[in-house]
């Protein structure tokens, strides 16, 4: 055995075959991959998009909504955006897997809308990741950009654009919040409901600035000329300020299994968890970057995968893929260069190291990369 090109180990004499590939889709156990470029266009197919498994070849990949293609899908170097797609562009493209990895519910959930909000100049992607049941992020990926572009559009651009998505991402935050409590507050509502809660964590990927609202232990990372720039930190209940929010409230972080609140829950802040109010918040942390022209890219993603792979790590393998060294390297196992090529490859590393909990990445390409890969250091900042 030898150290891999990802940090992997892989075995000398096993070669990169079709075998190998197959097997790779099958550990993957796919619900979804997409991509597409700026403005919506969906990619053109490539030799790795025929080979890829549909929903009618595969058990494990549902339906795909009627606004996606139910195989997996890449971006060829040669796809161009239609006339109609010209428009203001805040991202080169974006891609998502959702897998259920090795756990028996799937209970993560993803949202990509581009230019959802202020004519194209703002584009919105999320990662929900559920405990005790789906229900609440499943309605967070239906409802939350929906919420969110109301309270913006309320806000009004007299406040001023970080103010404005300041106040419209607490107030979005909290309105889902409310509406799950006030469903599971009323008399006849089941005891489990109470115990459905949700991470949330949100960019709002603006022409000058990155918004981030963060519940939880969801992360965004910014890739920033080779250096990983978290923008959201986890919500764990041994973290010295939230210990002192819970106790404040008059809860207790209780070691059981790991830092949990009152002993049940391992995170402290998350949207439901009606039974644990006050002391899980739903009040998120929010904060803002300025674009730089050295931003590369944005990985969103449950702790599926920031359990067992680094932030230097995550930045590292996905600038390998963006910049196609990956899939010169290994062409049976990495198919392309495309954001969506990009996630699943960070969703099997994770799977690979022995993560047991759903795994969900959405990788947006802030710009394209060097058709050469250029090496670079990811050092924490």
């Amino acid at each position: 055995m030898e150290k891999g090109f990802f940090g992997v180990r892989v075995g000398t004499e096993a070669g990169l075959c079709s075998k190998a590939r197959s097997a790779r889709l099958r550990r993957l156990q796919l619900r979804r991959l997409k991509s597409t470029v700026a403005g919506g266009v969906p990619a053109k197919s490539t030799r790795c998009e025929e080979r890829s498994i549909t929903a009618s070849e595969s058990p494990w990949t549902t339906a795909s909504s009627s606004s996606s293609s139910t195989s997996a899908s890449t971006l060829s170097d040669e796809s161009e955006p239609s006339p109609e797609s010209e428009r203001i562009t805040t991202c080169a493209s974006h891609g998502w897997v959702s897998l259920i990895g090795r756990r028996r519910e799937m209970e993560d959930a993803v949202t990509a809308e581009p230019a959802f909000f202020g004519g194209g100049e703002y584009d919105f992607y999320a990662v929900y990741d559920g405990h005790g049941g789906a229900s609440v992020a499943a309605a967070c990926r239906e409802r939350m950009h929906l919420v969110l572009a109301e309270e913006a559009a309320a806000a009004g651009e007299a406040e001023g654009e970080v103010r404005r998505w300041r106040k419209a991402m607490e107030a979005s935050f909290a309105r889902l919040d409310g509406e799950f409590s006030a469903v599971v507050a009323e008399q006849f509502a089941k005891a489990a409901d109470k115990t459905v809660g949700s991470t949330a964590v949100v960019a709002v990927v603006g022409l000058r600035k990155i918004f981030v609202a963060n519940c939880g232990d969801s992360r965004v990372v910014l890739s920033r000329g080779g250096v990983a720039v978290p923008l959201s930190f986890d919500h764990k209940p041994d973290r010295p300020d939230e210990m002192e929010r819970v106790e404040a409230d008059g809860g207790r972080i209780i070691n059981w299994d790991g830092y949990r609140v009152l002993g049940v829950l391992a995170v402290s802040r998350s949207i439901g968890d009606y039974y644990l109010k006050p002391y899980v918040s739903a009040i998120p942390e929010i904060s803002v970057t300025e674009r730089s022209e050295e931003d590369e890219f944005l990985i969103l993603a449950s702790d599926g995968l920031w359990d067992v792979v680094s932030n230097e790590a995550a930045c590292r393998i996905t600038r390998q893929c963006l910049s196609g060294q990956a899939a010169e390297m290994f062409p049976e196992v990495v198919c392309g260069r495309s954001a969506a090529d990009a996630a699943a490859l960070l969703a099997e590393i994770a799977m690979s190291r022995g993560s047991r909990d759903n795994i969900s990445v959405i990788v947006v390409e802030l710009r394209r990369l060097e058709g050469r890969w250029s090496r670079k250091r990811y050092d924490a900042k």
